[in-house]
């Protein structure tokens, strides 16, 4: 089997002379001492037993050698998972192996059993760096044969293998490139809890993303990027600038102020305090608005019947103050302020419609009615002393007439927040 001597074993026979015999055992016993190195696995007609050839005895040992591999194997009928080169040989059970790089190992991966450790090893600066053990899975020839097992597979990280503190800063910088998913989401495990947002502590509680800057008086930003290149929109926070600006900002590429949407914009109810922040426009706002239009969001102050459910933050604001509309229980009517003045609300005047209209052009005009003198009268002589006298005028009466004034006046729509 032996490279020395010979790779064949021969029993001495009873006709086999002393010489001889003495030669074949010597050959075997240095064969031995060698491993019984080969490069071919060992056959029937290799090892022969009273002049006949026998097969290869489990736990056979030899070292097989050649061009790719130098390894030892052991011949095991019982609990081989596979033989590459002939036989049961196999090299379950004795160790592992040490390749000079993955490209050495890529090059003889068809030359490892299954379950079978290669470690890739080496002193070469280039490759010491990427030293990894690698588990054979299937006869393949190829990558999809090894597996890293210093790499989990699929579901096999949990937390409970990650210590606490165990992931620190320097392993989750990305800086030198970006986080590519489609899949990145941040759940809160448990509802409710945590510190309150306003007003009993200042906080965010359970889950929070921090942004860092560079510097004190450097940018912090979250930049929404999209396929233009010159119109991204970045929430950012600009130190140094007024007390009332120095919050998040929506700033476009060109360094304008961006618009934003939302159901409810929210500020102080204080400007430039902390108090709670309250809807910057409230529902039933009245304004005057200069175009013929009504804007989305808001309806024209003109009376018209609203339905309930429709505008229904309408409805619990002002109610039925200005009417019940045209089906009282599930309408209400809008402020009628055509051709009216709006004056505040006091001791002498409540929250409701008003009576009267301007005339076209801004009049006013009094009510008609019927005006009366009261007079004295009294004798007075024409003549000589007690000759007689004259009549006097006793009453004066004047009929009814109306004034007309134009108030100085411009004419606008009056819009209700909805």
């Amino acid at each position: 089997m032996a490279l020395q001597d010979s790779n064949t074993y021969i029993e001495a026979t009873a006709g086999t002379s002393l010489n001889s015999a003495r030669t074949q055992f010597n050959n075997s016993m240095r064969s031995l001492l060698t491993n019984f190195r080969s490069s071919s696995p060992p056959a029937t007609v290799n090892i022969t037993a009273s002049g006949d050839g026998i097969a290869v005895p489990d736990g056979t040992m030899m070292q097989f050698a050649n061009a790719n591999v130098n390894a030892l194997f052991i011949s095991d009928s019982t609990t081989k998972k596979s033989s590459h080169i002939g036989g049961n040989f196999t090299r379950v059970g004795i160790g592992h192996r040490i390749e000079n790089g993955i490209v050495s190992l890529m090059s003889n991966v068809s030359h490892y059993d299954i379950g079978e450790l290669v470690a890739t090893v080496s002193e070469n600066g280039t490759l010491a760096a990427n030293s990894r053990v690698y588990l054979k899975t299937s006869n393949n020839a190829n990558d999809a044969a090894i597996f890293d097992i210093g790499t989990p597979g699929t579901g096999q990280v949990v937390n409970t293998m990650i210590a606490i503190s165990g992931v620190t800063s320097d392993r989750t910088n990305l800086t030198t490139s970006g986080v590519s998913t489609n899949n990145l989401t941040i759940t809160a495990t448990t509802a409710g809890g945590g510190k309150k947002w306003f007003p009993e502590t200042i906080g965010v509680g359970h889950a929070a993303l921090k942004i860092s800057s560079i510097g004190s008086s450097d940018n912090t930003a979250i930049l929404f990027n999209f396929g233009s290149s010159s119109a991204n929109v970045s929430l950012a926070h600009i130190p140094g600038v007024a007390s009332t600006k120095n919050g998040l900002n929506i700033i476009q590429q060109n360094g304008t102020y961006a618009p934003i949407a939302a159901n409810v914009v929210l500020s102080s109810a204080i400007t430039g305090s902390g108090t709670a922040p309250v809807p910057l426009i409230p529902v039933g706002t009245i304004v005057a608005y200069g175009a013929n239009s009504t804007p989305a969001g808001w309806i024209n102050c003109n009376g018209q019947s609203l339905v309930r459910s429709t505008y229904a933050a309408l409805f619990a604001t002002i109610g039925t103050t200005y009417g019940a509309g045209a089906s009282a229980g599930s309408t209400f009517a809008a402020p009628d302020l055509k051709n009216k003045m709006l004056m505040g609300a006091g001791t002498n005047n409540n929250h409701g419609a008003g009576a009267g209209t301007f005339a076209s052009g801004g009049t006013l005009t009094t009510a008609s009615g019927s005006a009366a003198l009261s007079t004295s009268t009294s004798s007075a002589s024409t003549g000589v002393k007690d000759a007689g006298g004259v009549t006097v005028l006793t009453a004066v009466s004047a009929g009814g007439h109306t004034h007309t004034a134009v108030v100085p006046h411009a004419v606008a729509r009056y819009i209700i927040k909805t």
